[in-house]
């Protein structure tokens, strides 16, 4: 029987709705196992507030009167009554039932509301403080300070409840923006905050990780540590001991640490490598004082492609990994960590569970939508702690796809109970720079707290108007709504759609998206966006607090008449461009409104990120605005001037044939240029994946940097090089040596010149050969690329760009 089953039959729930007064179960999140209210009693509460403690000192709940008092000053209290006081009274024990396992009776708590007091009773102060959570939201729902009396006996599904949050990609959150996401999730009963860092962390061993990217000081660290204690919210790390290391290993003081050039993962085979692991660790270990530690070690997809591929010959790709978890598990032994990690390549590769020791809890991560997740079966069978970890979907458009995040929630959850699982981690991702305001996720947030601690008694779309009562101190906001236009799907935007150049096709709708026509949600926009203009309006005069996510959503707005626009405009190119008859004053003009949209959208964005996180990477997304503003520009002159084109780069992705079904992993390519002069020469050189730039004969400079979720790296995939002085006059030889790390990959490159005036560009004119063999030269092949790649522009110092 399943533990969930146990909870029905035990903490059956007693509701009476029949006061006129706004008292249900939905008062408060998550929804309590056992609530119990009295006909025609009431507690008026007093702004005096009489706290008492019995059993528990002052300072083990000082949050919990703090959050009281905050509101306690939210309400308006009209009645004079006499003091009130509180009572936290800690006791031996609060359920008594068989069924229920050990964790559920420690968090166990009990809200007592009588006509002259309140008692709130645990075995311990996080227990304790959950129950003045939900006395916090009786408060603040509460007519004039007027609370039904009422027991409420309650204990969460699972263990452990938290968010990851990724700090990696963009987004770094003031110290005061990290303090207000704990105090966020304690309200709602979280226990736990883990921080994904990768490069975000200062080291005194390396200062130059995370260097200019707004890192963490070891002070920040320090004071996010004892405010989240206060909040009784453990904070674990997520540091990475495998992949994901692209930020650290494009540095060149770390890159003989990688698997191979441009490898996102660390180098097994090599023993320094896990004297670099232990140094970081140690320092790690030191800030955070958690006795658990989660290694990361998602992802390592590069693994055995480079230095270590001969132990993969020796053994297979599973062991490898399985004895890198090892040694990364005994290093964290040595200083007395509970290990977690990340359980995806362990799902591809079963038998490193035969392996792994088994008191690593493995984080079980699935962003796809399914009714059941089979690898909760496959852990709990193979005796392993784990957790189960949704995403509230963030990491793609510019709102949140709750589409996707709710029932991802949903049903993992309900997948890890049903197998056991110790916890659930809610997690949220930055890929590519992270340009989704994390303020819009708060939600997912509450919706993935609920489910983990009540989850028969949670219900969407109840739990939606709730948490919007809840969040901004008015009852009936119809602010549910608002998310549900902005979540739908034809309001969703692609970021990277968002920032594509105008002149190329609309992207292709990816698996969760869809397929609607660019008219259609375009039109759709513009019946349901107003409504949501009103509904802000209303509600800036009414909200008591949160209103500051009023600008959030306005932002958004912006964002979406923004894009809509573009949309418009890109219709009228896109039939330009297939020779229909457009007015050209009438889309020069559209142009104009463009450029001008963007910029006040750079400049409202800028305003909102920073009230909420550090500057550091806020360049990344002014850059991606700033490009956009270029192209228009661009596009607007050639219109002027009647040369209008599709802006792809014309140069070739070239490769090296071996025979007629493979290609070389490593190849030299060359191309003869003759000069009788050398005014200007520019050579702009991209990697498919590690290609070094020689010029009669000497070496000029390299690529490496490979294709990653990371925008910070993804600014070192493509280098434009002043190559004037290695050139000379008569015949000069350009020589490319590129390699690839793949199993059956092709090395390859992309090459933009301009050399006095006159373009060059990789293509099939140039002679390639495999690396250091005694083959003759012969005609380079031309290849199709996954990803759009834009045509310079040299006179502007504007780079190429890979669209995504």
């Amino acid at each position: 029987m399943t533990k969930k089953f146990f909870l029905i039959l035990i903490l059956t729930g007693i509701f009476n709705l029949s006061i006129g007064q706004t008292m249900n179960s939905n008062q408060i999140i998550p929804n309590p196992k056992k609530i119990l209210f009295e006909n025609d009693s009431f507690l008026t509460i007093s702004k005096d507030l009489k706290f008492i403690f019995s059993g528990f000192n002052e300072t083990e709940l000082k949050s919990a009167v703090n959050e009281i008092n905050q509101s306690l000053d939210l309400i308006n209290i009209t009645k004079e009554s006499k003091q009130s006081e509180i009572i936290f009274s800690k006791v031996d024990e609060i359920i008594s039932e068989n069924g229920l396992l050990d964790f559920q009776k420690e968090q166990a708590y009990r809200l007592t509301i009588q006509e002259d007091k309140i008692l709130v009773e645990a075995q311990n102060p996080q227990a304790a403080f959950w129950g003045a959570m939900s006395l916090c939201q009786l408060i603040e729902k509460s007519e004039n300070g007027m609370i039904k009396t009422a027991e409420i006996v309650d204990c969460p599904d699972l263990k452990v409840r938290g968010i990851s949050d990724d700090i990696s990609r963009g987004q770094v959150s003031t110290l005061e923006n990290f303090k207000r996401i704990i105090r966020f999730i304690a309200r709602y009963k979280m226990n736990t905050y883990m921080p994904y860092l990768e490069d975000m962390l200062e080291f005194d061993s390396f200062p130059s990780i995370g260097e200019n990217r707004g890192k963490l000081t070891k002070d920040e660290v320090k004071e996010l540590v004892a405010y989240a204690d206060e909040y009784h919210v453990e904070v674990i790390p997520i540091f990475q001991t495998l992949g994901h290391y692209e930020n650290i290993l494009a540095k060149e003081e770390f890159l003989k640490y990688a698997e191979f050039p441009g490898a996102a993962s660390l180098c097994v085979s090599c023993d320094e490598t896990y004297e670099f692991i232990e140094t970081m660790l140690k320092e790690v270990f030191e800030m955070f004082p958690s006795k658990y530690f989660h290694m990361g070690a998602d992802e390592s997809w590069d693994v055995g492609l480079g230095k270590s591929k001969h132990l993969v010959e020796k053994s297979n790709i599973a062991k490898v990994h399985a004895d890198h978890y090892q040694k990364v598990y005994d290093i964290c032994k040595k200083y007395g960590k509970e290990v977690l990690m990340y359980g995806d390549i362990i799902l591809n590769h079963p038998e490193i569970l035969d392996y792994l020791p088994k008191d690593i809890t493995i984080v079980d991560w699935h962003y796809s939508i399914n009714d059941f997740y089979e690898s909760t079966k496959t852990f709990s069978e193979a005796g392993h702690n784990y957790f189960v970890s949704p995403s509230v979907w963030n990491f793609l458009t510019t709102f949140p796809a709750n589409i996707n995040a709710i029932p991802n929630i949903k049903y993992i959850i309900k997948s890890g109970l049903q197998y056991n699982a110790g916890g659930m981690i809610n997690s949220n991702w930055g890929d590519y720079g992270a340009e989704t305001i994390k303020e819009l996720i708060l939600f997912g947030y509450a919706y993935s707290a609920a489910v983990a601690w009540s989850y028969d008694e949670t219900d969407a779309s109840e739990l939606s108007n709730s948490f919007f009562t809840d969040f901004f101190g008015i009852p009936n906001s119809n602010f549910s709504e608002v998310y549900e236009t902005l979540a739908h799907p034809f309001n969703q935007m692609m970021w990277h759609e968002v920032w594509r150049h105008p002149l190329l096709p609309f992207r292709q709708p990816v698996w969760w998206e869809p397929k609607v026509n660019k008219a259609a949600q375009v039109s759709w926009m513009e019946y349901s966006l107003p409504k949501v203009d009103n509904t802000i309006e209303q509600l800036k005069r009414k909200v008591k607090k949160n209103e500051d996510h009023l600008e959030i959503i306005e932002l958004i707005l912006e964002l979406n008449r923004t894009y809509k626009y573009k949309v418009e405009t890109q219709f009228l190119l896109h039939d330009k461009l297939k020779g229909v008859s457009v007015n050209s004053d009438e889309l020069i003009s559209m142009i104009d409104k463009n450029i001008e949209n963007f910029a006040n959208l750079k400049k409202n964005f800028e305003n909102i990120w920073l009230k909420y996180y550090k500057e550091a990477n806020l360049w990344m997304i002014k850059d991606k605005i700033d490009r956009l503003i270029q192209y228009l520009e661009e596009t607007k002159a050639a219109v002027k001037n009647d040369n209008l084109e599709i802006p792809l780069a014309k140069s070739e992705w070239i490769y090296c044939k071996v025979n007629d079904s493979t290609f070389a992993e490593k190849a030299e390519f060359i191309k003869k240029v003759n000069l009788d002069k050398v005014d200007e020469a520019v050579i702009q050189l991209i990697g498919d994946t590690y290609s070094k730039l020689y010029i009669n004969g000497k070496y000029v400079d390299e690529i490496y940097v490979r294709r990653s979720l990371s925008l910070y790296t993804e600014y070192d995939r493509i280098k434009t090089l002043d190559v004037k002085e290695f050139l000379t006059t008569g015949e000069n030889e350009i020589k490319i040596i590129s390699e690839i790390f793949a199993d059956d990959g092709k090395a390859g490159f992309n090459l933009v010149g301009r050399i006095n005036g006159e373009m060059i560009y990789s293509d099939e004119s140039w002679k390639a050969k495999p690396f250091d063999s005694q083959m003759e030269y012969t005609n380079a092949v031309k290849q199709n690329y996954r990803y759009e790649l834009i045509q310079p522009n040299f006179d502007a110092k504007r780079t190429s760009w890979i669209e995504r």
